[in-house]
């Protein structure tokens, strides 16, 4: 792509949001988005329908965020890496995130998704996804959905708006927890083994709950309420 970076109206972070854009891009039915009230509360948890497939956190950006995504420490190089999605829209990291949550659980997808059908027709050396045509691939998906990063129920900034939050992802692969952000240069970041199997889900995961505390401990004092988790687990309805 040429030209001015291309930018979207930053996606609210509210279940219902993320369950209608993930229904729009084929997730099936039976899973959504769901509030994620505790990592560590059994009884808060016990709210959450299992298992929970992904995690999304939001978090307010700062300085050390910023330099520390380049951080090239417990990056895992490997055909067996999740896939991951290098961030080329300004403000899409919602987006970005739906993707990796998606992606990495293709069996929750319907058939004629077209999120599906493209990763089946261009596998990725590594699952790496950046440059054209993803970039193309991706933008069009913001463009069909532009009514969808309008939902919410807050005022959405303009979409050249700096905005100080940002969306990372965690899911499960293989026996091993990721973390996925689409604006750090080396792909995904291996978290560790899971100490739980894929039918229990992330939910209870000491290795996610100890880096959302890192991000936590990191936020600036005045944004340490900034902060809000969405699982992707089967539908309430």
């Amino acid at each position: 792509m040429s030209g001015q970076e291309p930018s979207v109206v930053p996606l609210e972070s509210n279940p219902e949001v993320f369950s209608d854009f993930a229904h729009g891009l084929g997730l099936d039915n039976s899973y959504g988005f769901v509030d994620i009230y505790s990592l560590t509360d059994p009884d808060l948890m016990a709210f959450t329908p299992a298992p929970v497939k992904a995690l999304i956190l939001l978090f307010p950006l700062n300085d050390f965020f910023e330099t520390s995504k380049d951080d090239a420490s417990a990056t895992e190089e490997s055909q067996d890496e999740p896939v991951w999605f290098r961030q080329s829209i300004k403000n899409a990291c919602g987006l970005y995130a739906l993707l990796h949550s998606l992606s990495n659980n293709s069996q929750l997808l319907q058939k004629e998704s077209k999120l599906l059908q493209y990763l089946q027709l261009h596998p990725s050396s590594g699952n790496r996804y950046a440059d054209n045509p993803t970039d193309e691939f991706v933008l069009s998906i913001s463009e069909t959905n532009a009514d969808r990063f309008q939902s919410g129920q807050s005022r959405a900034p303009d979409a050249d708006e700096d905005v100080n939050l940002h969306f990372v992802t965690f899911v499960e692969k293989d026996g091993k927890i990721y973390e996925l952000d689409g604006r750090r240069p080396q792909g995904a970041r291996l978290l560790g083994n899971a100490s739980k199997s894929p039918d229990e889900g992330l939910l209870g995961e000491k290795l996610v709950s100890d880096r959302v505390q890192w991000y936590m401990d990191k936020a600036d004092e005045k944004n340490k309420l900034h902060f809000n988790l969405l699982g992707l687990a089967p539908s309430l309805d």
